[in-house]
């Protein structure tokens, strides 16, 4: 008998079980599937991110810069 998800999200309270079932189907489905750019997650994130990426920060590394007049 086929499951349908829709009623598990519309049920999905966060509780402990129910994390533990989701990290259980985390770890089955194709890793391919869990791309943050797969068809569904941007279906599914098309009104606002629900887990946005962090912002491009060049070489992965900041430098500040102190000019001669703080010192």
């Amino acid at each position: 008998m086929k499951v349908h998800l829709r009623k598990f999200f519309d049920a999905y309270e966060g509780t402990p079980h129910q994390i533990a079932a989701v990290e259980m189907l985390g770890e089955i489905v194709p890793v391919e599937m869990l791309d943050k750019f797969c068809d569904w997650v941007i279906c599914f994130e098309q009104d606002g991110e629900v887990d946005p990426l962090p912002q491009d920060r060049g070489k992965g590394y900041n430098i500040d810069v102190i000019s001669a007049w703080d010192k």
